[in-house]
């Protein structure tokens, strides 16, 4: 039969039991999330067993506020005992006096003992008070508190269990504050790594996937623990380069090599491919050696793309610069020639390694003497735009010289851009687009003056045959004169026609808009009656003689008739009385001088407001393609600007258009 436990044996037996149930406490709150553990929790049943094992009157835990010398409570047993402010007032009184402030240096148990004051009739409450510190490292968590009305009297098996219960709370709130400590480090490091702009990835030595940053989640398409554990060539390459990328992570874990450079495809969890930059290292440990790899990883598709992108810019600029027929030339803020196109070279008769890296002076200008500074020179760098007329000796020519800045993207200028038109050459240019719009004039004429030159020669013929037939016929003289007037008749036409056709001198002469108006009505009279126009003119007969280019006012005026008739057959396809063509020529004011106004009205189909402010663009139609180049209005209004003039149009969609032509008296035709 087992011997009866002796009193101290079931005395000890019972407070390992209590201490137990702390170290339970205690492990289930390290098992919780380090953010849901409680300082209180653990100090609640510090205070239980405590409060059981020594039947005292009540164990409070807490702290004390060295400011208000108050106490701050983190548990009582039982509870509603911390609600006596006097004991509360008497104790921190005590532990503030007996140790000077200097609260850290309380690392021992004290004993105390003291009476509460008088309330009323009630008589004062004596207490004996045992104190232990809550200190684990130099670092103090608390104090435990025991108040008992009896003299505390603790056996050493007691003391024992005391001190194993303040170590096991000391250690556990340790543990506590470590664990918050490195959880939030841990975060802190984390939400470091997500917010990195690149793919962090770190690899075992095996090469699966330890951990997966934020950033790596965005790229891939995977989340995190999608891919732990998993093959990082698998997730991280596509395909076709995974056994290239394996190659370069075993050379690695070899030693062969401390670091990869790599660019490869990733394929992401959609099935797209990102260009990767992958930067990795090895990943040491100081106990176990190396573990695995570190991969930071840039994603530059969009960077690829743009540079792409950038390439074919630049090359359909270069394309551009080389097509450009006038001079031009990319030039440095420090004078110096950065680009020049073929034009240039070709216009100064120089290589294009003689003109690449000289200043541009030298090239423009031939030099300047001395160090004086080329007015040129002064241009570069300016924040506007400057156009000025010069004479370029480098160039051989006078041009037209448009000098642009070239901003940055930060709004500085490294750069300028010139342009040089060739005026002599441009003039060239213009005349011949002036001549080829002429002859399709002439070709648009050409049936019409075939059939009017036809009718009067049949006539002749016919007045020829009857004088051969009968000779002694009294109506002889008549017939010869209708054959004179027939043959006059023939030589207008073809005078008119020659006259317009033929190639004159840029010279001004006095001429009458009337008579102007009249040959240029002569040569498509067949035309408008062809398609059954009613053309009307009322010129006033006082209008003086206009200085002018004669050749070339016809050529507006025939191409204001031109005009007309197309706008009068699509809305009048057969012949029609309201098919009507009005020219009138009065007198009028421009910029405060007289002048002549000329006006072209018809009741075709209008012209929609949109398109009225380009009709004056070059190669701008509104006629089918093939009817039409786009050069006459444009032509038309050079001219008239060349004689000082003005042209407008006002106009209606379905009722019609009128052509507005103000021409100057005494001004001078620039050209």
């Amino acid at each position: 039969m087992a011997n009866p436990l002796t009193e101290r044996d079931a005395e000890a037996l019972s407070l390992f039991k209590q201490r137990n149930r702390l170290l339970t406490v205690i492990r289930e709150q390290s098992l919780c999330d380090p953010e849901a553990q409680s300082y209180a929790i653990i100090f609640q049943y510090c205070c239980d067993i405590l409060a059981a094992a020594f039947h005292c009157r009540f164990v409070w835990a807490g702290d004390i506020d060295k400011e208000t010398i108050r106490l701050i409570h983190y548990a009582a047993s039982p509870p509603s005992t911390f609600k006596d402010f006097s004991i509360q007032n008497h104790l921190s009184e005590i532990l503030f006096e007996q140790f000077n402030s200097d609260l850290i240096s309380f690392t021992k148990p004290i004993y105390t003992h003291f009476a509460t004051e008088k309330s009323g009739k009630s008589k004062p409450t004596n207490f004996n008070c045992a104190v232990w510190p809550v200190v684990y490292q130099n670092r103090r968590y608390g104090f435990v508190a025991m108040h008992c009305q009896e003299p505390i009297n603790i056996c050493d098996l007691k003391m024992e269990f005391i001190a194993h219960v303040i170590d096991d709370i000391a250690l556990a709130l340790y543990s506590q504050d470590t664990a918050r400590k490195l959880k939030i480090e841990r975060d802190f490091n984390k939400d470091i790594l997500d917010t990195i702009q690149a793919l962090m990835v770190t690899i075992s030595p095996c090469g699966t996937v330890m951990s997966f940053n934020h950033r790596a989640e965005l790229v891939t398409g995977y989340k995190e623990e999608e891919i732990l554990d998993k093959y990082w060539v698998d997730v991280l390459t596509s395909p076709h380069n995974r056994p290239e990328s394996q190659q370069l992570f075993s050379e690695t874990l070899k030693g062969a090599q401390a670091n990869i450079h790599f660019t490869a495809p990733l394929l992401t969890k959609e099935g797209t491919e990102r260009f990767i930059s992958w930067h990795g290292s090895i990943r040491q440990n100081i106990e176990q050696g190396k573990v695995g790899l570190v991969m930071i990883g840039i994603d530059e598709t969009e960077k690829l793309a743009a540079d792409q992108q950038l390439k074919m810019f630049t090359a359909r600029w270069k394309k551009i610069f080389i097509a450009i027929q006038d001079p031009a030339l990319v030039v440095s803020n420090d004078n110096k020639i950065l680009e020049a196109n073929p034009a240039t070279c070709a216009a100064a008769k120089k290589l294009r390694s003689q003109v690449i890296g000289q200043r541009v002076c030298d090239i423009l200008h031939g030099g300047h003497a001395g160090e004086s500074q080329c007015p040129l020179e002064q241009f570069l760098g300016y924040q506007k735009t400057q156009i000025t007329e010069t004479e370029l000796h480098g160039l051989h020519g006078t041009y037209m010289l448009t000098i642009s800045p070239l901003l940055e993207e930060n709004g500085e200028i490294n750069a300028t851009f010139l342009l040089a038109r060739n005026l002599t050459e441009e003039e060239v240019v213009r005349a011949e687009a002036i001549r080829a719009a002429q002859l399709a004039a002439i070709g648009e004429l050409a049936s019409g003056v075939a059939h009017e030159i036809n009718n009067p020669i049949n006539g002749i013929i016919n007045y020829a045959q009857i004088i051969l037939d009968e000779p002694e016929d009294p109506e002889t003289d008549e017939n010869l004169g209708n054959i004179i007037s027939e043959g006059k008749r023939i030589a207008r036409i073809v005078s008119n026609l020659l006259d317009f056709a033929r190639r004159r001198e840029e010279i001004l002469a006095p001429a009458d808009i009337g008579t102007m108006v009249s040959k240029s009505l002569q040569l498509v009279d067949h035309l408008l009656k062809k398609d059954g126009i009613t053309c009307s003119v009322n010129i006033i007969d006082s209008l003086p003689r206009l200085m002018c280019n004669e050749q070339q006012l016809q050529q507006v005026v025939l191409n204001m008739i031109s005009n007309a008739r197309y706008a009068l057959n699509k809305r009048f396809p057969e012949a029609s009385p309201e098919k009507k063509l009005e020219i009138n020529g009065e007198w009028t004011n421009l910029d405060g001088s007289p002048a002549i106004r000329l006006t072209f009205t018809d009741n075709g189909i209008g012209i929609v407001p949109e398109i009225q402010s380009r009709l004056f663009d070059p190669f701008f139609s509104t006629k089918p393609k093939g009817q039409g180049t786009g050069l006459g209005l444009s032509i038309s209004h050079g001219l008239i600007q060349d004689h000082g003039g003005h042209i407008r149009v006002q106009s209606n969609l379905g009722e019609g258009t009128k052509f507005i032509i103000d021409l100057p008296l005494t001004t001078k035709k620039t050209s």
